[in-house]
């Protein structure tokens, strides 16, 4: 975790020295009660109108107790004046309040082994359940002043385990005391704000308003999505539904407006369908950046509106009855999107119908606490009301806290102190923190994991179905760019198919064409056709990172590259997002020029002066485990043209990283060899990877024996498959000639024999009459 955290968080912490006025100014009445509340139950207050805590202690441990009373003293005085926040899931009448508790010698519940072992010196939680998902309020203790770097990275480390496990989490707060010097925090997609430094007993009064006042935060200023709706299991874990506006997602076939009537609806009047949700198809374990989650959910049909569909079924002498009515399945994606980059949401509109690609059922941008006079049962589209991170003038740095690195011992282990670190100096900054927008996309197809295949052919279907995908995409003028594991998935079985666009008459397109898009546009359209116009049994999504490239008629001029100055290429794209699992963590690269150039987009950074910061831009893009050896190799900071050739050679690390990472039945880890493959091609210096991979083509090339042995070391069916083999050594070789400057030339000149020569890999292996290792 640490290594994510220091990525992730690297110049992204600012000072905002107006944070209690920004985040945690309640209602001075209600404000004046709890300090008179205060007053009234805790002796030393009364007196002295000052909290008490030890000047000098050996042991951060000594305080503990003196900081838990005084927080639970303030967190009464809440409950009885203002009253306690909205159950997540109703309490039985009688149910005690939560109070903070001293939890420093007790690892929290959770679902990951990364934070299996963490320890929150103490915790809010919002009930009794005692679990990361069950989370309220984090709060770090440290000895001294000087700790403040080191509270703060605990805090990070928190932070993430709650974002990690919270579904309906869009920001979080906690709070760090380090000596007698209190520090609010706020983290966000964006990054970290944080307060000034509040002295517990000479600002006895600020501190106590400010505390009460962010456990007076409604459940949306506290930082979770209204949408979300919970009950719990047998197990008291949180079962979650999300409410989706009912103009957003199609209408049940038959249904009546008196029907529509019934359905439920939010605060802001609009119509909702409940949706549960029945597996987390994909979760990213990070704080900043997109914080990608992607949901099945499955429609909870109320009792009325089934029996309401199922009317008749019991009158005699009907040759038909009417059909049941099931509930409607979906993937939702919530994401923080970037504003200055095209929408992916708008992408999948486009190519809605596509072969070997999501089917579009819609996406919009979420509101939050929206007061506008929207229509009555149809969703805010202003977008002054859309959620996104918070916007903050007047923010400061610290140029010893531009990251979390620093080492911090062991608690539990007599390992000593961590480093003091002087936070206490900080400047006026003309960065602006990114701004993100959450966002939800729908798909009414819902992918299935790579790791799920039953067979080598199933698995080689669905890589080259998710190919043919990227070719109809390409010949729309749209590179991915992130073809990786999680974003190639398989279509489950019995999944009906809106529009299938590949089956209709091709209309001509108004406008100017580029010759060899339409050309490589009528030969994927002869091989699905030689497909018997089948359903894709596999898919590519997750188009984030998607670019234009300039052989659209509606992009820049192809003659020229596009934007290739360190101030107009775009922002860094940090190593935000982890995959959901211990294979390796993923990291995301920032926007790339491409072999047909792309459009990019992005604005300078400028000093305080006005002038444009000189900066570093990484225009790489995807995740380093799959990308092309070209695209590893080039420095940092240099702008290069990306070719839809690194996109296709990226389906053939994938494919090598699957067969190393695939675990039979009764296997519970990979082979030494097969671990040894998947390190090699996740390194953290990426010129080792590079490296490595170059290699691997060659052999592919030139020792396809060796290739062969180094499959049969993974010891496993994949590895040991006539088809995986087959697809490895051939691709293998293709990109291997593809690294000569020349060969990669003539390939790109003509996309559609390219893509042909591709696909045909795929149609000729798995056209094998026998395969010994199924």
């Amino acid at each position: 975790m640490d290594l994510q955290l220091k990525d992730e968080l690297r110049n992204v912490i600012f000072h905002d020295p107006k944070f209690t006025e920004h985040f945690l100014s309640g209602d001075s009445k209600k404000l004046t009660s709890v300090i008179k509340h205060c007053s009234n139950n805790d002796s030393q207050y009364k007196k002295k109108t000052k909290w008490s805590i030890p000047e000098k202690v050996s042991d951060e441990e000594q305080l503990y107790g003196p900081v838990l009373k005084i927080l639970n003293t303030i967190k009464k005085a809440v409950d009885d004046v203002h009253g306690s926040p909205e159950a997540l899931v109703p309490a039985p009448k009688d149910a005690k309040l939560e109070l903070i508790i001293d939890n420093h010698k007790h690892p929290i519940n959770s679902d990951l082994a990364n934070s299996e072992f963490i320890k929150p010196d103490q915790v809010l939680f919002q009930d009794t359940q005692r679990h990361w998902e069950n989370v309220r309020l984090p709060i770090e203790i440290k000895k001294l002043p000087g700790h403040h770097k080191a509270g703060m990275k605990q805090l990070s480390r928190y932070a993430r385990a709650v974002f990690a496990h919270q579904l309906h989490r869009r920001h979080l707060y906690g709070l760090m005391v380090c000596g007698r010097e209190a520090t609010f925090v706020r983290f966000d997609r964006a990054g970290i704000l944080y307060s000034g430094r509040i002295n517990i007993i000479e600002q006895s009064e600020v501190f106590t308003r400010a505390f009460a006042s962010l456990l007076m935060l409604d459940r949306v200023d506290e930082g979770l999505d209204p949408a979300f709706k919970f009950s719990r299991d047998s197990n008291g874990r949180l079962v979650y539904y999300i409410d989706l506006p009912e103009c957003e997602v199609d209408k049940l076939s038959g249904e009546s407006s008196s029907d529509k009537e019934e359905k439920s609806t939010s605060t802001s009047g609009q119509r909702m369908r409940r949706f549960e949700v029945v597996e987390r198809l994909c979760h990213r374990e990070s704080i900043c950046g997109r914080a990608t989650i992607v949901l099945h959910i499955r429609e909870v049909v109320e009792s009325k509106q089934r029996a309401k569909a199922t009317k008749g079924v019991k009158n005699k002498g009907k040759r038909k009855t009417t059909k049941k009515a099931e509930p409607r399945e979906y993937a939702l994606k919530l994401i923080w999107r970037d504003p200055q980059r095209e929408s992916e949401g708008d992408v999948l509109e486009q190519v809605y119908g596509m072969f070997g690609l999501p089917q579009y059922a819609g996406h919009w941008d979420v509101s939050s606490k929206c007061r506008c006079n929207a229509p009555t049962g149809y969703r805010c589209k202003d977008e002054k009301c859309v959620d996104k991170t918070v916007e903050v003038d007047g923010l400061e740095v610290c140029n010893r806290f531009r990251d979390v690195c620093i080492l911090v011992p062991d608690e539990g282990r007599d390992e000593g102190e961590p480093e003091e670190v002087d936070t206490t100096e900080h400047h006026p900054t003309s960065h602006v923190r990114l701004l993100r927008i959450y966002s939800y996309i729908l798909m009414s197809n819902i992918g299935v994991a790579l790791w799920r295949a039953e067979s080598p052919r199933q698995f080689m279907m669905a890589i080259l179905d998710a190919i043919l995908g990227y070719w109809g995409l390409f010949n729309l003028g749209i590179m991915h760019r992130d073809v990786s594991d999680g974003n190639v998935m398989m279509v489950g079985e019995g999944q009906t198919f809106k529009r299938r666009k590949w089956k209709e008459q091709r209309n001509p397109i108004a406008g100017p064409q580029v010759k060899e898009l339409a050309e490589s546009e009528d030969m994927l359209r002869q091989v699905l056709k030689e497909l018997g116009h089948r359903d894709p049994t596999g898919m590519l999504s997750d188009f984030d990172l998607h670019a234009r490239h300039s052989s659209s008629p509606d992009s820049i001029d192809p003659a020229q590259p596009a934007l290739t100055n360190d101030a107009s290429a775009g922002a860094i794209r940090p190593r935000d997002e982890d995959p959901p699992s211990t294979r390796g963590h993923k990291r995301r690269k920032a926007n790339l020029a491409r072999s047909v150039p792309t459009e990019q987009e992005g604005k300078a950074d400028a000093d305080q002066g006005g002038s444009k910061k000189k900066k570093v831009v990484d225009y790489r893009t995807g995740t380093p485990a799959f990308m092309a050896v070209k695209v590893l190799r080039m420095p940092v900071g240099k702008p290069f043209h990306h070719s839809f050739i690194y996109d296709l050679e990226s389906f053939f690390w994938l494919i090598l990283w699957s067969a190393a990472a695939h675990l039979d039945n009764s296997a519970t880890h990979p082979t030494l060899d097969a671990q040894e493959a998947l390190d090699s091609m996740n390194q953290h210096n990426t010129s080792s990877t590079w490296k490595w991979k170059m290699v691997q083509l060659s052999f592919c090339s030139r020792e396809p024996k060796t290739i062969t042995e180094t499959l049969e070391g993974f010891g496993n069916r994949w590895g040991l498959s006539i088809m995986f083999r087959d697809v490895i050594l051939k691709l293998g070789a293709f990109f291997d000639r593809a690294l000569c400057d020349e060969t990669l030339t003539e390939l790109e000149s003509s996309p559609g024999q390219t893509f042909l020569s591709v696909v045909n890999i795929f149609r000729d292996t798995l056209e094998l009459k026998t395969e010994l290792h199924m």
